[in-house]
């Protein structure tokens, strides 16, 4: 089994609820932010802003676990929800330096690392991540998916991310809807 971020482009619109979720739930300090908010270059034509939300992608094969030599993180069998231990961590910053996604954040007020943990805690109590549960607009929601065929309804990439088949990233993009032109 595997936890993933199902993110739609169409639904958010930039507020940054997710962001301050994160930051309040997990009372990160300083420049530590785990969730960012990217607002993505408009195309010609484009009569509309387009945002994507990124965090930790708790990849199905995450370099960042690999690349710590003191088992600081780990990847749980039971969803694949990759966790920081921080008492594990010596600040190496080898996790950083593996990460493709940049998700390991430095944390200069106690000189280790600090990551998304998708809000274990919460899941572990039936609830949701605090960025899922404060989204405004319902651009990103979680799902627990066992085999490849429930994420065929999904696309892998979108503008402003690119899957890596090495890592697998555990996120994915709602399809856009069609043009009403285009529908006929």
């Amino acid at each position: 089994m595997q936890r993933f971020f199902i993110f739609d482009s169409e639904r958010c619109f930039g507020c940054g609820g997710c962001v301050a979720a994160c930051v309040n739930a997990n009372e990160t300090t300083g420049k530590v932010m785990w969730r960012t908010v990217h607002k993505l270059p408009p195309h010609e034509g484009d009569h509309h802003t387009v945002y994507i939300s990124m965090s930790c992608n708790h990849c199905e094969n995450p370099p960042c676990v690999k690349g710590c030599p003191t088992n600081a993180l780990e990847k749980r069998e039971s969803d694949g929800v990759v966790i920081h231990h921080k008492e594990k961590c010596v600040g190496c910053r080898y996790c950083q330096m593996t990460c493709p996604y940049g998700a390991p954040k430095w944390d200069e007020t106690q000189n280790i690392i600090s990551k998304c943990h998708f809000c274990f805690e919460r899941l572990d109590q039936g609830g949701v991540p605090a960025c899922v549960e404060t989204c405004f607009g319902g651009a990103i929601k979680q799902v627990l998916i066992g085999d490849d065929d429930d994420l065929k309804t999904y696309l892998k990439e979108q503008e402003g991310f690119i899957f890596m088949e090495k890592t697998r990233p555990a996120i994915r993009f709602v399809m856009p809807a069609k043009d009403e032109k285009e529908n006929g």
